[in-house]
């Protein structure tokens, strides 16, 4: 059988694109771009590989009301990224803490372009006695007198006098200090105890920590400061994390056991 094919090129040109068939039937009012805001909230609701830059800019369409609406259509990346935003608005700190996610609560924390009401700040302290990485979060922050406060009543964080001083002396930037008056302390050898607690592994700073009192949220905390006040500072990746907090399930007596091995060995 013989096909004539001369005239199937008009007969495909007259028929409609399909983008103007089943496409334009399926849109919904909805599925309308209306705003520059619309636009970006969209954008911002891709891949958060896609997603960050648009979140880490000071971009005019991001306004309170186009985070509350991503914050709404988007998960826990998404909302660690709104919260390190600058100047976020109440209602989208409230968002954020409503989401019961601890990461995104550590993340607002630690953003120190942002204050914090009275009911906020109780919000963290309730989390924090779950998970050490908010009280560490809340203890590093300069303000939060509440979430503080609400510590000290419930758990004393470990804070005698004398580790008030060991964290002060960190604060300060005073490691050899550190280590004199935390070997006083513990009955060792100064020496070595700074050597261990120079070298590439947390394993040695939570011994110590862990020994001298202090819980997993102090040592997180001082592990920050170290870290960022010393090149040499001992290191801590993701899946170290759950061995190196481990420690703090050991007793003092036995975490200041296992410390004094590590010193003879290095000596």
């Amino acid at each position: 059988m013989r096909h004539d094919f001369r005239n199937a090129g008009l007969a495909l040109a007259a028929r409609p694109a399909l983008c103007e068939t089943h496409e334009a039937a399926e849109l919904s009012p909805s599925d309308l771009i209306r705003s520059d805001e619309d636009l970006v909230v969209r954008l911002c609701r891709m891949p958060v590989g896609l997603a960050a830059p648009l979140l880490r800019a000071s971009l005019p369409a991001l306004t309170p009301q186009a985070l509350l609406a991503l914050i709404a259509a988007s998960g826990e990346a998404h909302h660690r990224l709104i919260a390190a935003r600058p100047g976020l608005d109440w209602k989208v700190i409230k968002a954020l803490i409503r989401t019961n996610n601890d990461r995104v609560m550590a993340a607002l924390i630690r953003n120190p372009a942002l204050s914090f009401d009275e009911e906020d700040q109780l919000s963290f302290a309730r989390r924090a006695s779950e998970n050490p990485d908010i009280r560490a979060a809340i203890l590093a922050h300069e303000g939060l007198p509440v979430a503080k406060s609400q510590l000290r009543l419930s758990y004393g964080n470990g804070q005698a006098h004398g580790n008030l001083k060991l964290i002060a002396l960190v604060r300060g930037g005073e490691a050899a200090g550190f280590v004199r008056e935390l070997a006083r302390r513990l009955k060792l050898d100064t020496v070595g105890l700074g050597r261990v607690l120079a070298s590439e592994s947390a394993v040695p700073l939570a011994l110590a920590c862990c020994a001298a009192g202090f819980d997993r949220a102090v040592f997180l905390h001082i592990l920050a400061v170290w870290q960022a006040a010393y090149e040499a500072a001992p290191q801590m990746t993701e899946g170290q994390r759950p061995l190196v907090l481990s420690i703090f399930g050991l007793s003092a007596t036995e975490a200041r056991r296992r410390l004094a091995v590590l010193i003879d060995q290095a000596l």
